[in-house]
């Protein structure tokens, strides 16, 4: 399949019209972000359990669609994914920020720290950087019309989720210090 050698990881992969459950194959030394971003179009999935859309983990059984032994998917399609590794910055860190953003995804937002070059505003990366990104120490959040933003409670966390910053229908920032920790889901 691959001319060179992979590792094979167990992935969740959230798209607007699907949950695909299944084995992800990153080059050694490589993360999730980085086979995200590479140009090839499609996302090879082996063992693929395909569920309705939602975000709910674990899927229920009578939300399975369809059980494929190879899917591929296609990468501009791809919201979001637990699974793999996290890809390490190419740059020094010294040279970077964590900035605790959350991004919304229809019904509900994914919130953790991304890396960001120092200096730079939040619009400017977010519209210049690789697509796909690496959110460390996340947490998904379902939207509730009766609940204030800062009165939600996390549904799920993830030490990284990688996300696609072309799918965020918004992206929030988190305010600076000193703040009131009332005042975010950040605090």
């Amino acid at each position: 399949m691959y001319k060179q050698p992979r590792e094979a990881h167990e992935a969740r992969i959230y798209t607007r019209a699907y949950r695909v459950y299944g084995m992800i194959y990153l080059v050694p030394g490589a993360g999730t972000a980085d086979l995200l971003n590479q140009e090839k179009a499609y996302l090879p999935v082996t063992g693929a359990l395909v569920y309705v859309p939602g975000y709910t983990h674990p899927p229920e059984a009578k939300d399975l669609k369809a059980s494929i032994g190879f899917l591929a998917l296609r990468k501009e399609r791809i919201q979001w994914v637990v699974g793999g590794k996290p890809t390490e910055p190419r740059t020094s860190p010294s040279l970077l920020e964590r900035r605790r953003l959350a991004f919304l995804f229809g019904d509900y937002l994914l919130a953790g720290e991304l890396m960001v070059p120092k200096g730079v505003r939040l619009s400017d990366h977010l519209s210049q950087a690789k697509p796909f990104q690496t959110l460390l120490e996340a947490k998904l959040y379902p939207l509730s019309p009766d609940r204030p933003i800062v009165e939600l409670e996390p549904r799920e966390r993830f030490p990284f989720v990688t996300l696609n910053l072309r799918q965020a229908e918004g992206v929030a920032e988190a305010p600076g210090e000193p703040h009131d920790p009332r005042l975010t889901l950040f605090g």
